[in-house]
């Protein structure tokens, strides 16, 4: 007897295993198509030494049909560094400050939300050498050369390269941080900055990002501040950010003097 009520009690109560609205990309009873942008095409495209970044928006990755959602941007090369920062949506911690001396400080009157954070990471190579095609298909700079044996080699052609926190090159930033790097170019060659969607903020499947280039080297100092305008505005952040701030950047960057 105890037998069957274990097997019927699914039964009475209804079960749903229908994994499909856990996905990001699946939106109102159907699956959205994975969000590939060419900033090339945009009105006003970002460009090598701008003062002011840019901010776009990015949709979620189409995660069953293995397509990733990203955008891509060409520059041509100056002879010297560039430098390439993004900065993800929003903060990656909310109850954090940053005070004017660099160190952060906890907020005992803020919580953290991570489901308003995203998640880039950054790729950067000589467009030539890019696999995927700008507004179709995201790549990367995977190749492969024989060896002398006539063995194919696989090669990793990213020149845009993180330290991570051992110091390890290669690394990613993670959830609501900048991730950043410099690297050499060549005179009037074409360089292809790919921006690569790890994840986007749950609570409405958008991810806003800042983009900047720069020329030569990275600033030595870059963090959530480095670029501003990577938020959206949110019905009911009022009842989560105290009084006096508009965006959780705003009370990230600005809360103490």
């Amino acid at each position: 007897m105890r037998l069957l009520l274990l097997l019927t009690w699914p039964l009475l109560f209804g079960c749903n295993l229908d994994p499909q609205p856990l996905l990001q990309n699946y939106q109102d009873g159907e699956f959205v198509p994975a969000d590939v942008v060419d900033l090339d095409l945009e009105e006003s495209p970002p460009e090598l030494g701008d003062n002011e970044p840019f901010i776009g928006n990015l949709g979620p990755s189409d995660v069953g049909g293995g397509h990733t959602s990203g955008a891509t941007l060409t520059i041509s090369g100056t002879g010297e560094r560039v430098c390439v920062i993004v900065d993800p949506q929003s903060v990656f911690r909310d109850d954090l400050q940053l005070a004017g001396d660099g160190d952060e400080y906890w907020n005992p009157f803020m919580d953290d939300f991570p489901h308003d954070d995203g998640d880039i990471d950054l790729q950067a190579g000589l467009a030539a050498f890019y696999t995927g095609t700008p507004g179709v298909e995201l790549g990367d700079f995977f190749g492969s050369f024989p060896d002398s044996n006539g063995v194919d080699r696989a090669v990793d052609l990213n020149l845009c390269l993180m330290n991570d926190l051992h110091g390890i090159a290669g690394g990613t930033a993670g959830r609501g941080t900048p991730e950043w790097c410099s690297f050499e170019t060549q005179a009037d060659v074409d360089y292809r900055i790919v921006l690569r969607v790890f994840s986007v903020p749950v609570d409405d499947d958008e991810l806003t990002y800042a983009l900047q280039i720069l020329d030569g080297e990275c600033p030595g100092n870059i963090n959530e501040c480095t670029l501003r305008g990577d938020y959206d505005y949110r019905e009911g952040l009022e009842d989560i950010i105290p009084d006096g701030f508009s965006t959780v950047e705003h009370l990230y960057c600005d809360g103490l003097e």
